[in-house]
């Protein structure tokens, strides 16, 4: 009989001594692995609350980083942040064979490094909140001085004051920076809007002229004037530079059709717009700006009148001379600046020289228009205007010369003002309609008066004495927003200790800044005297010296007064200072 074998491999017997033999290969085997997962299960991953620790705070850093992009701060903020995450989220945790110490380490520098930039989002979001409300309120400021000094018979503002109206209501709700940057994105749309609006009331003025021009010569203007009417209604609606670009694009195209009908009025035509070319260039070069190449243009524009005959002739002649005039535009808007400002400042020292204050305590005399004066705003002025370089700037120092020229119109008419200082002005009137504030909370504060009166809806409320700043440290004449309110707070002097302007470390009570630069109105209970000429030097009756003199800028008040005011404004408040 034939015997089965037992071995493991079909087909083939092995010996005892064949079967030691492949144990004795395999046990080896056994024993290595063995040995690896003993010292696999010795490499232990550290302590566990150390890796959930950090694992809540990357989760808690992952939430601020979202809530921080939800609410609008800017990407430029979070780059460094992201970019210490990133640098932690790529290591690995050490191999550590017997001792978890190593891996526990590794995870507790994870826990406290993110730990720590949740700290530094936490920051961040403060910071970008903080300076997107700064930048709105600046904006909505921007934007009521442009409406004031864009304001034309021609064309309604209702549209884009109310533009400046709804989101002057935002900024009471908003508390994120994506609020905020909304805000300024709705004003600074507006602002271009307003912008464009000048180039777009003159082309309207230009068609009404040219529709008049057709009228008296008893031509049929009905449906010109039909089209005016709504081109004026489209310019008064636009709350877009587009919108403002498509009715001005709208009024281009309805002069080329009106120019079919005064050929007979060509030469009037080309006449005007030579001599309206020849006034720009005289104002170039009024300002002190090279004009060489724009008398060259206006020359041969000049040399051309003669050989325009027909409509065509005329639209080609139009288009050069605007092209001209296009090339000069930013050149034009400087000139205007800088002539504007000069002006400016020639009426503060022609009426300064004019208008002077004798004091008997030192025996010097001052102007009386100081706050305008250069050591003033008109210092303000001339810094904005040396860094202007876009069109957008020049305009905007042009909007602010013109608002502080009627500031300063103001102040005179208000100097010869026998009111008392506890009745409405009409100078007050005055500004708060320049600005439309007729609906609104404002402090308005007169300096030649020293007085400081406080409108509800127009209507006076309560009068209070003032004294305002020095004459080498003028308050700032202009309408502004309350920047901040402070209670219980404590002034330090910005000058140095030896200067004539320091002061010692000053607790104050009630504080509301109108101003950067740390211009307040405050309460000043080392003074018992306020009203006219506290601001020149004088023996004040408290025997206090430091209360001889008048403010570093600020606006000063009894405490019981500023008390009063300071409970009844708040940071809608809004404040004109002439």
């Amino acid at each position: 009989m034939q015997m089965k074998s037992s071995s493991a491999f079909p087909g083939k017997h092995i010996s005892r001594y064949g079967r030691w033999q492949v144990a004795g290969r395999i046990l080896p085997a056994i024993l290595v692995l063995s040995i690896m997962l003993s010292l696999l299960s010795a490499c232990g991953g550290g302590d566990p609350r150390v890796q959930q620790t950090a694992t809540q705070n990357l989760s808690a850093l992952n939430q601020s980083i979202k809530q921080a992009q939800d609410i609008g701060v800017p990407s430029s903020l979070l780059k460094s942040v992201l970019k210490q995450k990133q640098v932690l989220s790529s290591t690995n945790a050490p191999l550590a064979l017997f001792n978890e110490q190593p891996v526990t380490d590794y995870y507790q520098n994870l826990a406290t490094n993110y730990g720590v930039l949740k700290t530094q989002m936490k920051g961040i979001i403060q910071v970008a909140t903080e300076q997107s409300q700064q930048q709105a309120q600046t904006d909505l400021q921007n934007l009521q001085h442009s409406l004031a000094t864009k304001a034309n018979p021609e064309v309604s503002l209702d549209t884009l004051t109310q533009v400046y109206t709804q989101n002057q209501a935002s900024l009471k709700d908003a508390k994120t920076p994506k609020d905020y940057l909304t805000i300024s994105a709705n004003v600074n749309t507006a602002i271009s809007t307003l912008n464009l609006l000048p180039a777009t009331v003159e082309k309207l003025q230009s068609l009404n002229q040219i529709i008049s021009i057709l009228q008296t010569n008893k031509q049929d203007i009905g449906d010109l004037q039909q089209q005016y009417d709504a081109d004026k209604a489209d310019v008064a609606k636009a709350t877009q530079p587009k919108d403002m670009e498509a009715a001005s694009q709208k009024i281009d195209d309805q002069s080329q059709q009106v120019a079919s009908r005064f050929n007979q009025l060509i030469p009037q035509l080309v006449q005007a717009k030579v001599d309206e070319l020849s006034g720009k260039v005289d104002q170039i070069k009024q300002a002190g700006i090279d004009a060489t190449k724009y008398q060259q243009q206006l020359d041969a524009d000049r040399a051309q009148t003669n050989s325009v005959k027909t409509l065509q002739d005329y639209q080609a002649f139009s288009k050069k001379v605007d092209a001209d005039v296009l090339d000069m535009h930013l050149d034009l808007v400087k000139a205007q600046t800088i002539i504007l400002v000069q002006q400016y400042h020639q009426e503060v020292t022609n009426w300064g020289n004019a208008h002077t204050y004798a004091d008997p305590y030192n025996g010097i005399t001052y102007p009386l228009d100081g706050p305008y004066m250069t050591k003033g705003l008109g210092e303000d002025i001339d810094r904005e205007l040396n860094a202007a370089q876009t069109e957008d700037d020049y305009q905007q120092v042009l909007t602010d010369t013109q608002n502080a020229i009627f500031h300063l119109k103001q102040f005179e008419t208000d100097a010869s003002d026998s009111t008392s200082y506890d009745q409405p002005h009409a100078t007050d009137k005055a500004l708060l309609d320049h600005y439309q504030l007729g609906g609104s909370h404002v402090i308005v504060v007169s300096f030649i008066e020293d007085a400081l009166r406080y409108y509800v809806n127009g209507q006076l409320i309560r009068s209070f004495q003032v004294t305002a700043g020095r004459p080498e440290l003028p308050p700032v004449p202009g309408l502004w927003s309350v920047l901040w309110r402070q209670y219980k707070t404590v002034f330090k002097s910005p000058y140095p200790k030896g200067s004539p302007y320091w002061y010692e470390d000053t607790p104050i009570n009630y504080a509301i800044m109108y101003h950067t630069g740390g211009y307040f109105i405050h309460d000043s209970y080392w003074r018992n005297d306020y009203g006219p000429y506290t601001q020149f030097f004088h023996h004040d009756s408290s025997g206090n010296a430091s209360a001889n003199n008048g403010t570093h800028g600020c606006v000063n008040m009894r405490t019981a007064d500023v008390a009063w005011l300071y409970d009844n404004t708040d940071y809608s408040t809004q404040i004109l200072m002439y």
